[in-house]
């Protein structure tokens, strides 16, 4: 198999090229699992379901650098971040 500049790889190497491409989720305010134990990105007061053709999980604080696409969203079961804040009611 040939690369995009006609060098030979083979397909272990194209498999691991294509998985270093894909996106991993950095819509995180802090790091996850810096935050109190027990608690998920589910369960925080700044968690935001934006819906358009599907739902996408995104963090309020980090609104300024949302995108249109999957790079940005957060994972509602990861752990909580330090910015973690209890719901209102």
């Amino acid at each position: 198999m040939k690369d995009l500049f006609g060098q030979e790889i083979t397909e272990a190497q194209a498999r691991k090229r294509m998985k270093a491409r894909d996106p991993q989720p950095k819509g995180y305010a802090a790091l996850p699992g810096t935050g109190p134990a027990g608690e998920t990105c589910k369960s925080c007061k700044h968690i935001v379901r934006r819906h358009l053709a599907k739902t996408y999980l995104k963090c309020g604080l980090m609104r300024r650098v949302w995108s249109g696409g999957i790079a940005t969203d957060i994972r509602a079961k990861a752990p909580a971040c330090r910015n973690w804040e209890k719901p209102d009611g």
